[in-house]
């Protein structure tokens, strides 16, 4: 059995931290989402796994995952002219007639996927979805359920007389390909991943569904991000590589290779890359603080640290935030109380007036 993760999208709504760092490449619990899902794959004995990704991302993909993975992974790339049938399309090659598990890289599970997997391949069946149960439905596609069977597929229904959401975990067999050109091919100009779905079951082929049991979150906004890292380092467990003086820390810390925390109060759960240095701080719970970081006489809580930045002086806690790789923030003294501001296109700032 093979696997595919879907990496492509604009991710407009993740700028400005998605001009440099692919959605699936940004760092949940100092792991990038995508290490998290090609290790959900490979648990669940799927070995040979191709990634989609857009040409001009290819590089940064295949340098990140190497520090992670000595695998050969497959790298199928497109251009954003070109729409997610064609994506998927273009790995039917790959595929051959194996059945595979199709995962959208923009999704966050925690699950066990092995018996998803094992079920499927000794199965006759064609497709099988992971369904979850939401609040909101609207949000997402949905199915609608009947005498344990699927009896039909809506794309973002304006008013959803479901409750079951389509996560992003799919099982497929061969047939999606001819599915997908069915479908490209129409007169309606029906190009998402459900109406292909919806063509197998209307044509006779045998789709399924299993409710998901676990976590899972579609990460599409900031809050996304923040409240995915919260869920991620609710699992962690004390690793101390690092050194603690004077510092006083309750609660699950992981602490890097060469980093030093001193002088501080520490709440976990919390994660600490290497050679990153904390000193005369609070750092609150759920606070992911990635490599070569340093932060002096500041409070953070709840966020998400990149590598390689620089937090020194500030007392007005950072909260629910995330900050990207090389930046620097500080607190600048003088006669007048101003803020000085450095930058880029769609920066988002949130300033708390005294």
């Amino acid at each position: 059995m093979k696997g595919i993760i879907l990496c492509g999208g604009k991710d407009t709504r993740l700028k400005p931290i998605t001009y440099t760092t692919p959605k699936q490449l940004i760092p949940l619990a100092n792991k990038p989402l995508l290490v998290h899902t090609l290790e959900l794959l490979l648990n669940s004995g799927i070995r040979e796994i191709g990634i989609i990704v857009n040409e001009s991302s290819k590089t940064i993909f295949q340098s990140t995952l190497s520090k992670y993975f000595n695998n050969d992974f497959q790298y199928i790339t497109y251009d954003n002219t070109q729409g997610i049938v064609h994506h998927i399309l273009s790995v039917e090659k790959f595929i051959g007639n194996e059945k595979f598990i199709m995962v959208l890289g923009g999704n966050s599970f925690d699950i066990d996927l092995k018996k998803f997997a094992a079920d499927f391949i000794t199965s006759k069946k064609n497709c099988k979805i992971l369904l979850k149960e939401v609040d909101n439905p609207e949000k997402y596609d949905v199915a609608y359920i009947g005498d344990s069977k699927i009896i039909n597929l809506e794309e973002k229904p304006k008013r959803a007389f479901s409750n079951w959401a389509i996560t992003g975990i799919y099982a497929f067999d061969k047939n999606i390909f001819r599915a997908f050109k069915e479908v490209k091919n129409s007169s309606h100009g029906e190009y998402g991943i459900i109406y292909a779905i919806k063509w197998l079951f209307q044509n006779g082929y045998n789709v399924d569904y299993e409710i998901l049991e676990g976590n899972w979150r579609n990460i599409e906004s900031s809050k996304d991000v923040v409240d995915e890292n919260v869920n991620k380092l609710s699992y962690i467990n004390d690793d101390i590589k690092g050194e603690l003086i004077n510092s006083h820390v309750c609660g699950k810390v992981i602490l890097e290779e060469g980093a030093v925390i001193y002088n501080s109060i520490i709440r976990g759960p919390i994660i600490v890359g290497e050679n990153s240095i904390i000193k005369y701080s609070y750092i609150g719970p759920y606070t992911s603080i990635g490599k070569e970081v340093n932060i002096d006489k500041s409070n953070v809580e709840n966020s998400i640290i990149f590598d390689e930045c620089v937090i020194s002086g500030i007392n007005i806690p950072i909260e629910n935030s995330i900050i990207g790789e090389g930046s620097i923030i500080n607190n600048e003294k003088g006669f007048k109380r101003i803020n000085r501001l450095l930058v880029g296109k769609n920066t988002k700032l949130f300033l708390y007036n005294l």
